[in-house]
């Protein structure tokens, strides 16, 4: 059994990542340094260019070798977590990094309130906190996947009770270029027991400094969705209570669907809409009212996919929305529903109290 508290898993497949960073900042914390132990798995490399790149770092650092011959994170995550021992497991990108102290604070929060799961705060290099989860007013403690909104952070980043992983029999979704941690997020939230919010401590830092990245590569508009779709099929939805589910399709449909419709509105193909479409009246089946919180910018890219769903009508209706006044961009059609928790206005008041909350500390 391993004497550290805490193992992370780190997934490497390209030699020329910073993986030497992403170690360094796991360790770098003196107060904790034995309570981690960080695992990195050599995807399809030399385990041994990897070791040798590592040896002068202070830790409990381990190199496993792994190969699937398949170019995606989800068969080193779920090699890596498969050989977790300690109390608490986490994943890093080879890419990212944590603050310092960060892991100092991680530690000393699962130690005082031994959560099951423990959301990280994150940030892209060289940018802010991204407010993500939103997150109630002074709420950091027994999250509610439906009122913290934190299914849009379906990436597990942060501290996972191994056992309740286990319990769950989380795994990352093998088969897909991206994505592959939807399922394991979306099922840590609803069904993880006590999750909170490491608000107080450093960031998980998101690396934009590589090469390249798999998940900016070209994909078809199935790579996309595929993630998804395989919610459907796995029976993710089954498991949700109604809020739950309202919730999750809420965001899939602003992320996914209209993401997606007002992202690439000049490529789109009528395949490529069709398959947005056919996705949005799935979502809208197992969920009716997730519509009712969009504004009527997004209502109308909506309300397009689901009447005309041509790919002319959809690049039409995202350029008429580019010139969108306020109230277009913050109420939704009904008014009514206008400061509902998933709504933009709800959203923009929070940040407001977020940021001043910040400021008067």
């Amino acid at each position: 059994m391993s004497d550290a508290l805490v193992e992370v898993v780190i997934a490497c497949h390209d030699e020329r990542r910073p993986i030497e960073r992403a170690v360094s900042s796991l360790l770098h914390d003196d107060d904790v340094r034995d309570r981690v132990r960080v695992l990195v798995v050599a995807h399809g490399l030399d385990p041994q260019l990897l070791r040798a790149r590592l040896e002068g770092i202070r830790g409990d650092v381990q190199v496993l070798p792994f190969s699937d011959g398949i170019r995606s994170a989800a068969g080193p995550f779920n090699y890596g977590l498969s050989n977790v021992e300690a109390e608490y497991c986490a994943v890093m990108g080879s890419d990212d990094f944590l603050e310092p102290g960060t892991m100092s604070a991680w530690v000393g929060h699962v130690l005082r309130e031994r959560p099951d799961g423990a959301i990280a705060q994150i940030r892209l290099q060289g940018d802010a906190i991204m407010p993500n989860p939103l997150v109630r007013l002074g709420r950091r403690r027994r999250l509610s996947a439906a009122r913290d909104r934190l299914f849009y952070r379906t990436a597990p980043l942060g501290l996972i009770r191994t056992a309740r992983m286990r319990e769950l029999r989380l795994r990352m979704l093998d088969g897909v270029r991206v994505g592959e941690d939807f399922e394991f997020g979306i099922r840590l939230w609803a069904h993880g027991g006590r999750i909170d919010f490491l608000s107080n401590a450093g960031c998980y830092v998101i690396g934009q400094d590589a090469t390249e990245r798999t998940t900016l590569a070209a994909m078809t508009m199935q790579e996309r969705l595929e993630p998804i779709v395989r919610l459907f099929d796995d029976g993710v939805f089954v498991d949700l209570t109604s809020a739950q589910r309202t919730a999750l399709a809420v965001k899939l449909i602003r992320v996914t669907v209209v993401g997606n419709a007002q992202a690439l509105a000049n490529e789109l193909s009528d395949s490529d809409v069709a398959q947005l479409s056919a996705l949005l009246r799935r979502l809208l089946e197992l969920a009716p009212a997730a519509v009712r919180p969009f504004n009527r910018q997004d209502r109308a890219v909506i309300d397009a996919l689901r009447v005309h769903p041509r790919a002319d009508a959809i690049a039409n209706v995202v350029e008429r929305g580019k010139g969108a006044g306020r109230l277009r961009r913050w109420l939704t059609p009904d008014l009514v529903h206008s400061f509902a928790r998933e709504s933009t206005l709800r959203r923009y008041v929070l940040y407001f109290c977020k940021r001043e909350r910040r400021r008067s500390r």
